[in-house]
């Protein structure tokens, strides 16, 4: 019961980001900006809880009882769930309440737009490619050769200043250039294929001119390219909201979540690094420039270049369709 029920609550979190918009309610740019970012912000700081969560259990022996402090823990946690219920049961003005309107042929309209077609089609780019090595690239942050402590530290750095310095400057820029927070996160490029090459191919594990520093300039590189990466899933939301109508943005977000659902498992199945970075995201560490020479390179393989080029296509994709469908052009 307890898995089934959180399936269930995971399948509906495209809801949690598109029925927090509504254009209807007269709401400006800069404030789903601000509520983006809150979003975004606040999910990666949970995500990363999680992860340490995760890593303290696999590092416990199958027969190690659990702590009893930690329903000290779990309880407050579930608490504060159901409280977050109520607020949103009884706690919405009315105008999330009310009934959606009727739309005529609503599926013709949604799959005209191009700008959907292409989002559905970076979700399969971006999944096939990137979701086979999504958990061992979380794992480099709490595996790094440094104190919990100075992790937990850079993570509120990142995750909460770097984070809330951005927040507000993307919010002020917002209010006069709308368009700057969605051309600005798909300028960033592949932040995530980025994160996953450093994570996971071990150039972050080695930084012999950093010194000591070494471990704590790969992590704060890390985090870092985690933010570049939230910035980018906020800004792409964002696309979304400025092209679409409230309802078009759930139903293609639903879409999305299936379709990167289907992805996943085939990519499991079929893809080169279903069981490990593989040569999509080689280990650097390995090659010899001496004695190898170029074609001994890791980075030679097929995969790793396709996988780049589809990320590298999805935001020449953005860039085009976005012109052509932006409602509020500079």
């Amino acid at each position: 019961a307890a898995t089934w029920s959180y399936a269930v609550a995971s399948s509906a979190a495209f809801l949690y980001f598109g029925l927090n918009f509504g254009e209807e309610a007269g709401a400006a740019t800069e404030v789903w900006t601000m509520r983006a970012c809150i979003v975004q912000g606040s999910q990666q700081i949970w995500v990363a809880a999680l992860w340490y969560w995760g890593s303290e259990l696999a590092n416990q022996a199958k027969t190690t009882a659990p702590p009893w402090w930690i329903v000290l823990i779990l309880w407050p946690l579930a608490i504060i769930s159901l409280g977050f219920g109520y607020c949103l049961q009884w706690g919405l003005p009315e105008y999330y309440r009310q009934v959606p309107p009727a739309v005529p042929n609503f599926m013709a309209t949604l799959f005209r737009r191009k700008i959907v077609l292409w989002f559905l089609a970076s979700e399969i780019l971006r999944d096939y490619w990137l979701s086979g090595p999504y958990g061992r690239n979380w794992s480099f942050l709490w595996s790094a050769p440094i104190p919990k402590g100075a992790i937990l530290a850079l993570i509120i750095v990142f995750f909460v200043f770097v984070w809330g310095i951005l927040m507000y400057i993307l919010t002020q820029f917002a209010k006069v250039h709308t368009w700057l927070l969605p051309v600005f996160a798909v300028g960033l490029g592949a932040p995530r294929w980025c994160q996953m090459l450093w994570g996971t191919s071990s150039l972050a594990l080695y930084i012999p001119w950093a010194g000591n520093a070494g471990p704590y300039l790969g992590t704060s590189l890390w985090l870092w390219l985690g933010v570049l990466d939230a910035i980018q899933g906020v800004g792409l939301g964002m696309i979304l909201l400025q092209t679409l109508s409230r309802l078009h943005v759930c139903a293609t977000l639903a879409f999305a979540q299936l379709i990167g659902c289907i992805c996943v498992a085939v990519a499991r199945a079929t893809a080169p690094n279903r069981i490990g970075p593989g040569n999509v995201f080689p280990d650097a560490s390995s090659w010899d420039f001496n004695r190898e020479g170029i074609s001994g390179s890791p980075m030679a393989n097929w995969p790793f270049w396709i996988a780049l080029t589809c990320q590298l296509v999805i935001v020449f994709g953005y860039f085009w369709f976005y012109r052509k469908e932006q409602l509020s052009r500079p």
